[in-house]
């Protein structure tokens, strides 16, 4: 019985990463993107950030930086925090592929208090994380997408069709899932006093054999604009893990 249980285990395992799919990166927006961020129950304010997406050349290359700075109440410590992220990724064939990533986050009196530096290494296959008091590695997937480049990610769903979406993430954690992408249709906003058609679309983790808590684990939902070229303009989802807080991020108009 315990073979049976494992060979299950495994198949649902492997189920969920034979299906995987490589984001169509046709569109990158280098406009940059201002969000706030309420928390979800109460609506309370909770920081702000500012991303910048834009491509460059290097060694007869094209490279995508995607970077994220940010300030105010973050985390489940409930202080002030100011970061900046870095990523960097090779962009070509209309795809995107990671290649290093920083993160550091500092407290009011500019005191590095969380900091994680990500390589990936394509040739070997490993996605090597440094944090503060630990190193972390993962197995490198193809078509894998990081936390900041997410929401470029986004902008290129295939949003014209119905079928399922199944793409490997490496999160802030650092912790490596796949994601499951689930089309919800058309989905009406009031944005600034105007209505806007979004599509909505659901994230779901594959927990693997935590997967008997996935009833407990909050859902999470992206809007991107209806129209092209589907720019973001709503989440709803836990900060950045597990047993973090559940938010609402808006896009500045």
């Amino acid at each position: 019985m315990k073979k049976i249980s494992m060979i299950l285990l495994l198949c649902i395992t492997f189920a969920g990463t034979a299906y995987a799919e490589i984001f169509n990166i046709t569109h990158i927006s280098e406009k940059p993107k201002e969000i706030n961020t309420y928390l979800k129950d109460n609506g309370m304010y909770l920081w702000r950030s500012r991303n910048i997406a834009a491509t460059y050349e290097a060694d007869g290359q094209i490279f995508l930086r995607i970077t994220e700075d940010g300030a105010g109440q973050y985390g489940n410590d409930k202080k002030y925090k100011t970061w900046h992220s870095d990523s960097v990724y090779l962009y070509g064939n209309n795809t995107m592929t990671p290649r290093s990533s920083y993160l550091e986050f500092k407290d009011k009196d500019g005191v590095t208090v969380g900091l994680m530096k990500t390589m990936f290494n394509t040739a070997e296959g490993i996605v090597k994380c440094k944090l503060l008091n630990e190193k972390k590695e993962f197995e490198f997937k193809t078509g894998l997408i990081d936390k900041n480049g997410l929401g470029t990610a986004m902008m290129n769903f295939p949003y014209e069709r119905k079928k399922n979406f199944i793409f490997p993430m490496l999160t802030d954690e650092p912790a490596f899932y796949n994601m499951t992408l689930v089309n919800k249709g058309i989905d009406v906003l009031t944005v600034g006093g105007k209505t806007v058609e979004c599509y909505k679309v659901q994230m779901i983790p594959d927990l693997g054999f935590l997967g008997f808590f996935a009833p407990f684990v909050p859902k999470t939902y992206f809007w991107y604009k209806a129209a092209y070229p589907h720019e973001f303009v709503r989440y709803e989802g836990l900060e950045s893990g597990l047993n973090t807080p559940y938010i609402v991020m808006k896009a500045e108009d």
